[in-house]
């Protein structure tokens, strides 16, 4: 099947994408592998909260490089999105599904996972607002010191299924968006459909304020528990819990919205 050229675009990078998609050109793949590289490292950069130790980043890196691979061959510029958009999402969500793959969350963790879920929603539906962990804590008969414990261990399990989410919400927006579209990589757009920002963004002013300094200073300014520990004063430990507690109401948010 002959390749479709791009349809817009004057930068170096995107000139040599046209000719590549024309010509199949073997070092012009080799450059745009080194040109998009920056990509492949945001999206590991963005995930690197779910590695364990048998997922290194570098790891990660590695799958990256053969996930754009596999974009530059299957890229058609005619749909409307940008390459960097569209290798953006589906590098994203390779590497998602590597990590899945790795199989390193306990059984017992994803059901616990599920258990926090269905009673944050439920004391949610009830009290039609977002709950205390105290409040989900009594209505798990626990306190809320062994809440948070579990919270803490179910850290990356929920960051993992939030990333889904959101894979599944950006797939669904690049498929529905007009040929037409401009997008950004930028992490505050790769959700690039406007009721989908404004439902996110409306589920982040629902933070407690320390939940919302840890997702800016996370997701924003890119730094890693330590430095967020550092910057707030507090242990590391306690940082990984504001970040699984801000995480699991943003994710609960957005699977409201996306069962309508």
């Amino acid at each position: 099947m002959e390749k479709q050229t791009v349809s817009t675009g004057k930068t170096e990078e995107h000139q040599k994408l046209e000719e590549y998609l024309r010509t199949d050109d073997v070092d012009l793949r080799n450059e745009l592998l080194m040109d998009y590289l920056y990509i492949v490292r945001r999206a590991a950069v963005q995930l690197r909260g779910i590695l364990k130790s048998s997922v290194e980043e570098e790891d990660l890196i590695n799958q990256g490089v053969l996930a754009l691979m596999e974009c530059l061959e299957r890229y058609d510029g005619t749909r409307g999105a940008k390459f960097e958009t569209y290798a953006f999402i589906r590098v994203r969500g390779a590497l998602i599904d590597y990590i899945r793959k790795q199989d390193w969350i306990p059984h017992r963790t994803r059901r616990l996972g599920k258990q926090i879920d269905q009673a944050y929603m439920e004391v949610a539906n009830e009290k039609l607002r977002e709950p205390s962990m105290e409040e989900v804590a009594r209505h798990m008969e626990m306190p809320v010191e062994k809440l948070d414990q579990n919270i803490e261990v179910m850290n990356h399990s929920v960051i993992l299924s939030f990333e889904n989410v959101l894979q599944d919400l950006a797939a669904f927006s690049m498929k529905s968006e007009p040929a037409s579209m401009d997008l950004s990589i930028r992490p505050e757009a790769s959700l690039f459909q406007k009721e989908i920002r404004r439902v996110l963004a409306e589920a982040i002013d629902t933070l407690t304020e320390k939940e919302r300094l840890v997702i800016t200073l996370y997701y924003y300014e890119e730094l890693k528990y330590a430095q967020i520990a550092e910057v707030m004063g507090v242990g590391e430990s306690r940082v990984c819990q504001l970040h699984t507690k801000a995480i699991l109401k943003l994710k609960i948010k957005l699977e409201e919205y996306r069962k309508g």
